[in-house]
């Protein structure tokens, strides 16, 4: 079961960073003199299970088999929903239509 527990921790580790990398407002593009700065929606989700047991077989007597498992995974997503443009001296965001 300490396996999980590190695989958990990997897991949010790797969540964690992706959250804070370039996720919510992304790098800017540039042609120009005009900026455009995507703005971006995060969604995060995450799970994560774990089993262990003894194989019985139909005397009741403990089998050969013993188990253990446990799974994780997690995903994030950043979806752009809007856009600053700077032109010239002039801001304004723009919506992307969500």
């Amino acid at each position: 079961m300490r396996d999980i527990g590190k695989m958990l921790t990997a897991v949010s580790e790797k969540l964690g960073f992706l959250a804070r990398s370039n996720a919510v407002v992304a790098r800017k593009i540039s042609v120009g003199d005009r900026h455009v700065v995507p703005l971006c929606e995060l969604s995060v989700g995450f799970g994560a299970s774990g089993a262990s047991g003894e194989a019985v077989d139909a005397g009741g007597d403990v089998g050969s088999g013993k188990g253990s498992g446990g799974g994780a995974a997690g995903a994030a997503k950043a979806a752009p929903v809007a856009v600053i443009v700077v032109d010239g001296g002039r801001v304004r965001v723009e919506s992307l239509g969500h």
